[in-house]
């Protein structure tokens, strides 16, 4: 193995043991009668990666343009749509950036298809929500989602496992917005020290972290397995795909 790779397996190693130092801390400052809540993202963690669920591909089909050119308008436009824009005035902008016509019925195709694809929970991630709601941990949802998006999750079977959910949209605040956080942590009314946050962007980790949070970058499910059983929400032992979750029983 190269010097750099092993380098670089040494620091997420240190920087892994330090999370669940700070973890521990944090438990000892807060004090342990107020439970711990998870918070997760929806897009990326709780759903499948945008590489593996299809989505550009969908959408891009549904407008009528190669796939490698919608990526970027795609994006480009989403901060207002997130933070509660219409999705006419949304899908207008990616048309128009891209040189494609809207056509009737064309806007409504594209919510449904977007909005089927961000709430369709992945295997992984479906299982470890159940297993965390058969232990009954309380869960919430944090996303920079568009109203229909918002709507649709609510709705969604999944939902019924969750104690609050926060959309961008319908609070005019996104992640990472330091207010976003102090919002979610007025309505959880509890401590900052005892939520649990998993999040696949770093600059929201980093802004949940100034926040008082315990902040996890999200690496997949298997990895948040250990980091909960770390913290007493899971036990140890085999998960659903077979690999070890080997927590040290901490909280």
């Amino acid at each position: 193995m190269e010097r750099s790779r092993l380098d670089g397996a040494a620091e997420t190693a240190a920087e892994t043991a330090a999370d669940v130092t700070a973890g521990m801390a944090a438990d000892a400052a807060a004090g342990l009668d107020t439970p711990l809540t998870v918070v997760f993202d929806l897009g990326e963690v709780l759903t499948r990666p945008r590489g593996l669920s299809g989505l550009e591909e969908r959408l891009a089909g549904l407008l009528g343009v190669e796939e490698a050119a919608f990526g970027e308008a795609y994006w480009a436009h989403r901060d207002a749509y997130d933070l509660g824009s219409s999705d006419t005035a949304y899908w207008s902008a990616v048309a128009g950036a891209l040189g494609a016509p809207l056509r009737p019925g064309t806007v409504d195709a594209l919510v449904s298809a977007e909005v089927e694809i961000w709430t369709r929970l992945d295997g992984a991630s479906q299982a470890l929500v159940e297993d965390l709601g058969r232990q009954g941990t309380r869960l919430a949802l944090l996303s920079n989602a568009p109203h229909a998006l918002a709507r649709t999750a609510e709705r969604s079977d999944w939902s019924a496992h969750f104690d609050r959910l926060m959309f961008s949209a319908d609070h005019g605040l996104a992640k990472p917005d330091p207010a976003v956080y102090q919002r979610m942590t007025e309505l959880l009314g509890t401590p900052p020290e005892r939520v649990l946050f998993f999040d696949d962007r770093r600059k929201n980790i980093d802004a949940a972290r100034e926040h008082g949070w315990d902040a996890r970058l999200w690496t997949g499910a298997t990895a948040a397995r250990a980091v909960l059983a770390d913290r007493g929400l899971l036990p140890d032992g085999p998960t659903p795909d077979g690999s070890m979750s080997c927590g040290t029983g901490s909280r």
